[in-house]
């Protein structure tokens, strides 16, 4: 990595941007996505003849500031090898601010999502292993993605051997104070929905590490377990309960996943953010398996794993409620022997008394 690009990544760059009319030095040969935030071009540079992707967002909408940000984190970032690289061009139109980064010829990660109802548990791990290296590297720089979804990952190999993560339009640095966006996405984790629209709140790693929790049951089932991550969701409300284990039914949702998934959702998505482990969590699970199969025994399978469940959580209670009542056995059994004792001191007391 670029020693020189680190060195800076906390120091946003003062960038004089010229004024530039895209067809006069690209030619532009599609749009490739588009989106709140403005629009993706494929493009080829007349002079260089290089092929790029232009990421325009409208001047109309996007403070200068924000832009610069943008490009700054983008640019500074994409040394690691699971980062899309930026390059150092940015300019404007006179609608818009444009920069430079280069293509991904295999689209995003959702849209393969989509086509096939879910990624492979294979795939989906190949995945998870390197978005969670390109985050624990933002994390360690104290740099935080908040935007971490499925369209966010880009493919380059269609084995998924080489995915990257792009667009830091929303990253900041940890303990930043920003404003709730107009609207949240499904992926958002519950401080983010508790927050009132245009007040404050903090900036913390554990935004993305719920993501995470989010992007694997996306990536599973192709689609979320819940609209938004707020009390009156009813699905939201149920996983809540099994979280704390105030129940021990397994929500609808998560029925399909074994034991050992459940546990890692558990880790990273826990309600309070304070309690979500770090996104390297994600590593000691690769290796198991995630999904139930699906085969005729399926159903039977399902409801092993959940009794399984169930059984743990139960004899921990079980444990608890012996140990208590061992205690209080105990207890009883001494005050009992105590009162003998006592009964028995006093009977030749008065015995001796008499005579």
């Amino acid at each position: 990595m670029s020693s020189k690009r680190l060195c800076s990544i906390h120091k946003i760059r003062e960038v004089q941007l010229p004024l530039v009319e895209i067809h006069d030095q690209y030619e532009v040969i599609k749009e490739i996505g588009s989106g709140d935030y403005g629009k993706v071009m494929l493009a080829i540079h007349r002079d260089t003849e290089s092929q790029v992707a232009l990421k325009a967002v409208p001047k109309a909408t996007t403070p200068v500031k924000d832009f610069l940000i943008e490009f700054h984190y983008s640019y500074f970032l994409s040394p690691h090898n699971n980062i899309l690289d930026t390059y150092d061009v940015a300019f404007e139109t006179p609608e818009h601010y444009v920069f430079a980064q280069e293509v991904a010829p295999y689209g995003d990660v959702w849209q393969a999502i989509e086509r096939g109802g879910g990624l492979d548990e294979a795939d989906l791990k190949i995945v998870v292993k390197q978005i969670a290296s390109a985050l624990e590297f933002m994390h360690s720089k104290g740099l935080v993605h908040r935007d971490m979804r499925a369209e966010n990952m880009l493919i380059f190999s269609e084995d998924f051997s080489r995915v990257k993560l792009t667009d830091f339009g929303l990253t900041r640095r940890t303990d930043t104070m920003v404003k709730k966006r107009t609207r949240s996405l499904p992926t958002c984790p519950p401080e983010i929905w508790e927050a009132v629209h245009l007040e404050g709140y903090t900036v913390e790693i554990g935004s993305d590490v719920w993501q995470m929790g989010m992007f694997i049951f996306a990536g599973l089932l192709a689609r979320f377990p819940w609209e938004k991550a707020d009390i009156t969701d009813t699905r939201f409300s149920e996983y809540v309960q099994w979280q704390k284990r105030k129940i021990t039914r397994t929500p609808k949702d998560f029925r399909r996943f074994t034991p050992r998934l459940h546990r890692l959702f558990r880790r990273l998505m826990d309600p309070k953010p304070s309690k979500r482990y770090e996104i390297k969590e994600v590593y000691k699970y690769l290796n198991d398996k995630w999904l139930i199969c699906r085969s005729p025994r399926a159903t039977t399978t399902v409801s092993r794993a959940e009794a399984a469940e169930a059984a743990s959580h139960h004899a921990e209670h079980l444990g608890e409620m012996l140990t208590a009542l061992s205690m209080s056995t105990k207890t009883e059994r001494r005050e009992t022997r105590e009162q003998r004792i006592s009964e028995w001191v006093h009977s030749n007391f008065d015995s001796d008394s008499d005579s």
